[in-house]
């Protein structure tokens, strides 16, 4: 009986491992992009949220500071290499780029416009692409 018991307790650490992946890795749940941000009424600043959750792991995301992942732009100098509003397509497909440290990334129609609002909020007068 107490040989029993020490075996079941040793299996427990295990078979709770094997039923938590089993979840995290279960079909319907959502990814990073497909969790909803929060209510947030103002699309500027529902857009920071979203990319202070989503991007600045690698950007600097804000009108301040470098990006921590060596070479990734900035977003407020983004403007300055194109029209930031052209980013919209990609974002709603899932923005593909030639590395593997960018994720590959879809967003819901609100969220996508809320992505843009921020990054125009961003913009300089007077910048254009160049």
């Amino acid at each position: 009986m107490i040989r029993r018991n020490l075996v079941s307790r040793s299996l427990l650490p295990g078979v709770l491992l094997v039923l938590a992946a089993a979840v995290l890795a279960a079909p319907g749940r959502p990814t990073l992009a497909q969790t909803p941000a929060p209510a947030v009424a103002d699309p500027v600043a529902l857009g920071q949220v979203i990319a202070e959750r989503d991007c600045s792991s690698c950007h600097a995301v804000g009108r301040e500071g470098e990006s921590p992942l060596e070479g990734a732009p900035r977003w407020r100098d983004l403007h300055q290499r194109f029209d930031v509003g052209d980013l919209a397509e990609s974002l709603a497909e899932g923005i593909v780029v030639g590395h593997e440290a960018m994720p590959t990334k879809a967003y819901e129609p609100a969220d996508l416009q809320a992505l843009i609002a921020y990054l125009k909020s961003l913009e300089t007068p007077g910048s254009a692409p160049k």
